[in-house]
């Protein structure tokens, strides 16, 4: 059992609401092996994920874009393993984490996923595109 998932089997109910500079970021919700984290400021997350970025410099251009979207394959490629590994023992263990923004899910893994596009492409069951619009709209 991940790490992960220990953490999803400890957590039976309950809400958390994330806040930054007085601002409801994310709220987190969770009841009877489902938990959902919805993004309701999609700053927050771009925060999140441009601070693991290793190049924070603004680009601008056709040839920077592409640079950067190359890039962005190169990371989930990369990561590809650990969310296949996620995903699997989630869905092993029958607990389902969605992930929302503003009250619409844009991906589910665990025991409720089930999507042939990222079996291809990540080689797992238990992820679930729910919403191509809303997962570039946070820029993920």
């Amino acid at each position: 059992m991940l790490l992960t998932t220990l953490l999803a089997e400890s957590i039976k109910s309950g809400k958390i609401t994330v806040s930054q500079n007085n601002t409801e970021a994310l709220e987190i919700t969770a009841q009877h092996k489902k938990i959902d984290v919805n993004a309701k400021d999609k700053e927050f997350i771009k925060d999140i994920i441009s601070s693991t970025n290793k190049n924070d410099k603004p680009q601008k251009g056709v040839i920077s874009t592409l640079e950067r979207s190359v890039s962005g394959l190169r990371t989930v490629q990369n990561m590809q393993p650990m969310v296949k590994e996620i995903a699997e023992d989630l869905k092993r263990e029958g607990i389902t984490v969605t992930l929302s923004f503003k009250g619409d899910k844009v991906v589910t893994m665990g025991s409720e996923a089930d999507s042939k596009f990222t079996r291809f492409l990540l080689g797992t069951k238990g992820v679930q595109i729910n919403s191509v619009k809303k997962l570039v709209e946070l820029g993920l």
